[in-house]
């Protein structure tokens, strides 16, 4: 449930599970319990990279027929190639980013500083998404904001991709970096969450098997049942917070999950402070 209501919010889930992690560890696996806790994290992803599919099959299958007729010669129907290309754009500097510096990363999520960074990724998310969403609403007269607005093209998805590459940083929030930036370059408040929605697909699923392929040894019948059960709950719950999420970005703009992230960041700085000390 914590996954599902933080995966596509700016809000960092993998920060809201480290730090649930923190006081609630998995425990009663013996050897496996990290390992298991690395792959439960990667099957309740997989419910939320699902609920995207569920609830926009009928967009990506739309465009991926498009995309398909145009690469056949039918330049009426580049929407959809411009579609998966802004996509395939804006995930390719994350991966090379991430497949780079895997180790470091992975230092970083054993560092006993973990709560630390967290705690100003938070804190420092929040000021640069509530300026952002200031200078936005500042910029845009009510009016005629939804025609001003720009499509995003191939050089915002690149710099929407290479800003996505921040969210490696626990804390971060990969929905956070994009929706950011998109707001930056004028994007719309539902077509950033949407292009956060479609580019978390491939990032989020070749991450997946990733890890299912490195933890394969630990799948039994004595897991997979836990695995599975998490990741229609994560399913589930997704499709309605995605749901309300939209529902509420026709009303407010993203400055309220600005405010969420200075307090919780302020929060696990005090408490880092209080228990190191």
């Amino acid at each position: 449930m914590i996954e599902a209501a933080t995966e596509f919010l700016p809000v960092s889930s993998t920060g809201h599970l480290f730090l649930f992690s923190h006081f609630f560890p998995f425990t009663g696996l013996g050897d496996i319990s990290e390992s298991f806790e690395d792959l439960f994290d990667i099957f309740i992803q997989s419910g939320a990279i699902l609920s995207v599919f569920y609830l926009y099959y009928k967009k990506l299958t739309a465009h991926a027929f498009e995309s398909f007729q145009y690469l056949k010669g039918d330049k009426s129907k580049e929407t959809g190639f411009l579609f998966y290309r802004n996509i395939l754009f804006g995930i390719l500097p994350i991966l090379v980013f991430g497949f780079v510096f895997k180790s470091k990363l992975d230092q970083i999520k054993q560092s006993p500083y973990l709560l630390l960074i967290l705690s100003l990724a938070w804190f420092i998310g929040g000021l640069v998404m509530i300026g952002v969403e200031i200078w936005r609403s500042r910029r845009e007269n009510p009016q005629t904001a939804v025609s001003e607005e720009k499509h995003i093209g191939m050089k915002d998805a690149i710099l929407i991709g290479v800003f996505q590459c921040f969210a490696l940083i626990p804390g971060v929030s990969r929905s956070a970096a994009t929706i950011i930036t998109a707001r930056f370059l004028g994007v719309s408040k539902k077509d950033s969450a949407e292009f956060s929605f479609f580019l978390a697909l491939p990032v989020l699923t070749i991450a997946g098997l990733y890890k299912l392929y490195k933890h394969r040894a630990i799948l039994n019948s004595e897991t997979v049942g836990i695995l599975l059960f998490g990741s229609i709950v994560s399913f589930l719950v997704c499709i309605v917070i995605i749901r309300l999420f939209l529902q509420f970005l026709r009303r407010r703009s993203f400055i309220s999950f600005g405010i969420y992230r200075l307090i919780l960041g302020l929060v696990v700085l005090i408490y880092f402070y209080k228990s190191a000390s």
